[in-house]
């Protein structure tokens, strides 16, 4: 990596792609002193590189541990870097089939470390349906989506984030025992799929698929909304299938 240290003065551009690949591609989130180290580059100087990334949502630096984790101005970046590719326009027209195969409402949205946001959807044909404006943004332990996100972090950033925002009981079926949930993401891990049952919003069943991603965890994902009543426990098994293998799709479209 560029330091400080090496015989030259490294340009600030060096230092800027030395910091955000060190983010990147690191095992655990990383704080200024954990960059300062690893890179040999000053505290200061760090810290005004990831206090202007962190402005322009390049980074997004947690408040509770003052870490960071890549922010969404890279997500978007990064689409137009695959031959000028939008993911939502990968995305939509598949998501319109899976919405049109079960009569639900599919979503598909980003994890910025504090919030999930709602960036494509496809509703549901049916007169009465699920739906939120794209630009949505909802709570990280809100039902599949908030434990696709959090499955992708270390079982100790989760444990923490326990600590210092314990689950709401949304529901009677909410998992707020912090054991119980941490089993559960363990679940997700290793199925690669996460199910709600009325966690989130009584009456509403949910699954979630992340896309596939190279990064150490899923900034993006799918999934599908439905009533409880017609979006049961068989049709939710079927849809895992049907929804993995549009995630699968938009991700091999997406890389060629």
């Amino acid at each position: 990596m560029t330091g400080e240290n090496n015989g030259y003065n490294a340009p600030l551009v060096y230092k800027v792609f030395s910091i955000l690949d060190e983010v990147a591609n690191a095992p655990s989130l990383l704080g200024i002193s954990d960059l300062s180290r690893k890179l040999n580059i000053s505290k200061s100087t760090v810290y005004g590189i990831t206090r202007a990334l962190t402005e322009l949502d390049v980074l997004c630096q947690e408040q509770e541990t003052k870490r960071f984790r890549l922010g969404s101005k890279l997500f978007h970046l990064g689409n137009q870097a695959l031959g000028g590719m939008d993911l939502r326009a990968v995305a939509r027209p598949l998501m319109e089939d899976l919405s049109k195969r079960f009569r639900e409402t599919v979503f598909l949205g980003t994890f910025d470390g504090e919030r999930i946001t709602i960036i494509e959807k496809a509703d549901s044909p049916a007169e009465l349906k699920i739906s939120a404006p794209i630009g949505t943004r909802i709570p990280i332990y809100a039902g599949a989506a908030g434990k696709v996100f959090l499955a992708g972090l270390s079982e100790h950033e989760v444990k923490k984030l326990l600590e210092e925002k314990p689950i709401r009981q949304f529901t009677e079926n909410s998992i707020t025992d912090p054991g119980k949930y941490l089993d559960e993401l363990q679940n997700v891990r290793q199925l690669g799929f996460a199910t709600d049952f009325e966690e989130y919003i009584r009456g509403v069943n949910a699954i979630c698929i992340p896309l596939p991603n190279s990064g150490r965890w899923p900034d993006t994902a799918l999934w599908m909304v439905g009533f409880s009543n017609s979006f049961t426990r068989e049709k939710v098994s079927v849809a895992i299938t049907a929804a993995l293998q549009t995630t699968n799709q938009i991700g091999k479209i997406l890389v060629g």
